[in-house]
């Protein structure tokens, strides 16, 4: 039967891949997608940030399933803020160790919810091999040494293991032992993220089909057009496409056509998120949570939570998370926060219920839960109540149409319960993001994080299903997808 490769491709984006494929200078996607279905509407994850759209992708579920909230979140039974390596003076500023944990250890063997089988587990109960290629979500049921950087530096002398499906490969940190002579040649030094770059993994797919190691499925993830698209913004997109064309080239290339390569293999590329074209000016177009939230005694980073503080702000770009720590505060907070008319959507928890509103002095609201009379595109049922135009969605007898903000309900409802405590979600309006303290800004580059459709919608390119089965028209189904593919051959 045939194998899978799977490449994620971050912040690769549906207008960009088609300006690419007009122009005819992305000559290995252009196969693929001539050879192949392409989809230009599949919906990612909400919030639109790796860490909580690589659990969706490896497990199928939302975040009320999988647990992580975010890349940037706290944790109100340890009174920690969690941030995956977000920001070098972030980082700096709540401790790079516990970063460093929290990221290569913590992740997938203490916040991943152990609950929700990723497709590693799921692939191992049915008796096909698998590899992970620089994902941060990897868990499975085999172990691996972790060798933290700096290790004595950070303060981190006892060994560490973390799971991960038969092969793992986390750069220079994680790795198959028979690659170890190889690594060098991988980009895999301190000014190449050690490894976590598109060479590297290209790199070490290739020697994985050339040594005839190649497993049942494989997934590879390819971030640097996300790094490049955050400094020259989704405008610039199509240069930075071509690098990414010729990695995935490099990889058609480990066999001997690439009519061999789709005869023997089942390519899926996808993207995690888009990203939105952010402004040049910071004072108009930065969103100061800081400035905004003077009122409340706001935990400040590297501060112990203490009686005194009354709100906790996680900034993941154009979305964030407020956690209110003490009764009676959230509704302040949100009548502060609805002033600001370059806000977006502002919503929270009321019970089993989730009540949106938006920035701009508006008073309405709408009120939505599960089940219900009417159905979404996706065969989710819902009940939902009052201004549901601030939501950008109709309803069409008892059908919901979604417009500038795909798959909100589910999405929404996945972020706010990833949590049980009390949390307000802020989302910024396209071309704004929000800025706290020490927080990487991206004026005149690119940015991620929302629910408009800018950071949500993500192309879907399959080739080589000589079965045609339906694409997914959500990333969170990509799981059942891929493991039809087995199941189907068996």
């Amino acid at each position: 039967m045939k194998k899978v490769i799977f490449i994620l491709v971050d912040s690769l984006m549906p207008n960009i891949l088609n300006e690419g494929l007009a122009a005819r200078c992305i000559p290995a996607l252009q196969y693929l997608v001539d050879h192949g279905e392409l989809r230009m509407d599949c919906v990612t994850v909400f919030p639109t940030m790796t860490a909580s759209i690589d659990a969706s992708l490896l497990t199928g579920a939302y975040p009320d399933e999988h647990k992580i909230p975010g890349l940037i979140w706290y944790d109100p039974e340890k009174k920690q803020m969690i941030n995956y390596m977000n920001g070098a003076v972030p980082v700096s500023k709540l401790g790079l160790k516990n970063c460093s944990q929290n990221i290569l250890v913590n992740l997938n063997q203490k916040h991943l919810n152990k609950q929700t089988k990723t497709i590693f587990e799921d692939l191992a109960d049915r008796g096909k091999s698998s590899a992970s290629i620089n994902l941060i979500i990897h868990r499975g049921y085999q172990q691996h040494k972790i060798l933290f950087p700096y290790k004595n530096l950070l303060g981190i002398h006892k060994e560490q293991l973390i799971s991960g499906p038969e092969t793992l490969f986390l750069g220079a940190m994680a790795y198959p032992g028979h690659m170890k002579t190889k690594l060098k040649s991988f980009s895999s030094g301190m000014r190449h993220l050690y490894g976590i770059n598109d060479q590297f993994s290209i790199s070490a797919a290739r020697e994985l089909i050339n040594r005839g190691r190649q497993p049942d499925f494989m997934m590879v993830y390819l971030p640097d057009n996300d790094h490049r698209l955050h400094r020259t913004g989704p405008e610039k997109g199509e240069l930075s496409l071509i690098k990414v064309d010729r990695q995935i080239e490099r990889l058609l290339n480990a066999y001997s056509s690439w009519e061999k390569a789709v005869k023997e293999n089942i390519f899926i590329i996808t993207s995690d998120h888009g990203q939105t074209g952010i402004g040049k000016e910071k004072a108009e177009h930065n969103i100061d949570l800081d400035q905004h939230l003077k009122a409340f005694n706001v935990l400040q980073l590297g501060e112990k939570v203490s009686e005194k503080h009354e709100l906790v702000v996680c900034n993941n770009e154009r979305m964030a998370y407020i956690y209110p720590l003490k009764e009676n505060l959230q509704e302040k907070a949100v009548n502060i926060l609805k002033k600001e008319t370059r806000i977006d959507l502002i919503s929270w928890k009321d019970g089993n219920k989730i009540v949106v509103t938006a920035g701009g002095k508006t008073e309405t609201t709408a009120v939505f839960y599960k089940n219900g009379p009417y159905q979404d595109p996706y065969g989710q049922s819902w009940t939902v109540s009052g201004d549901i135009s601030l939501m950008d969605m109709t309803l069409n007898n008892s059908t919901i149409e979604f417009n500038d903000y795909p798959d909100i309900l589910s999405r929404l409802y996945g972020a706010l319960f990833s949590q049980e405590c009390p949390m307000i979600v802020i989302t910024a309006r396209p071309r704004f993001e929000f800025t706290s303290k020490y927080y990487p800004k991206h004026n005149n580059g690119g940015s991620h994080g929302s629910l408009h459709k800018f950071d949500s919608i993500i192309p879907l390119i399959v080739t080589g299903d000589e079965k045609e089965n339906p694409l997914p028209g959500r990333l969170v189904d990509l799981k059942e997808y891929i493991l039809s593919l087995y199941e189907k051959d068996a």
